[in-house]
């Protein structure tokens, strides 16, 4: 099986870096790679925030902002790529796609989010399915961290998510699941799986069983 993982920031570095959920992440990674073809792509977590929110104190524009926060993103693939003996690279993501072994990825340009990367990984790649982990469950009809009465849903169509999701993409903006990468999932035909930072999870997800999250398709 082909795997793209786009692994949030916000599960990498939620406030420090989550050494449990990295080690037995890469753990799974290491077992599994044998029989499946797996690329990483890491977003940048807090040590990006920390940065993007004192741009304007530092007189750095959006675009120099996104510059520095993608080499945080570079902090976090290298230190995964060691951790699961993989490959780093900065390489266009349509060519990581191309190219045989594992490699591990962060963000490419400004104007990209590592969901980005991903679905073009996997589309050099032919992939399976793009695994989102994230800090949230999966999609949701609005917002679960404004409204309580937000409904969980498993398995929905592109139509819909871009109906809950809109198909615009705004600076500083906060997704689920990027929609310029969304978009590139459905038209190449692409399963998207969201999920959160359980191991156990996303190795049932690996292993073909039931899950926790939402499937895109």
């Amino acid at each position: 099986m082909n795997v793209v993982f786009s692994l949030g920031g916000s599960v990498i570095v939620p406030d420090e870096l989550d050494v449990d959920f990295l080690k037995k992440f890469c753990n799974l990674i290491n077992k599994y790679k044998k029989k499946n073809r797996f690329s990483i792509v890491c977003g940048g977590g807090k040590t990006a925030r920390v940065y993007a929110n004192r741009r304007a104190e530092l007189g750095l524009s959006d675009k120099e902002a996104h510059e520095v926060g993608i080499m945080a993103t570079h902090l976090n693939a290298f230190l995964i790529a060691k951790l699961v003996k993989g490959k780093f690279t900065t390489e266009h993501p349509f060519r990581i796609g191309k190219k045989r072994g594992l490699y591990v990825s962060g963000g490419y340009k400004p104007g990209w989010t590592t969901d980005t990367d991903a679905a073009y990984i996997a589309k050099g790649m032919k992939a399976d399915m793009v695994i989102n982990v994230t800090n949230v469950k999966g999609v949701y009809d609005k917002n679960p961290k404004k409204y309580k009465n937000a409904k969980f849903i498993p398995k929905l169509n592109w139509k819909r998510f871009f109906e809950i999701m809109g198909r615009k993409v705004v600076p500083s903006g906060s997704y689920v699941f990027d929609p310029i990468a969304a978009g590139v999932c459905q038209r190449n035909k692409i399963k998207v799986v969201i999920t959160y930072a359980d191991v156990n999870n996303i190795k049932q997800i690996l292993d073909g069983k039931r899950f926790n999250g939402t499937i895109l398709s």
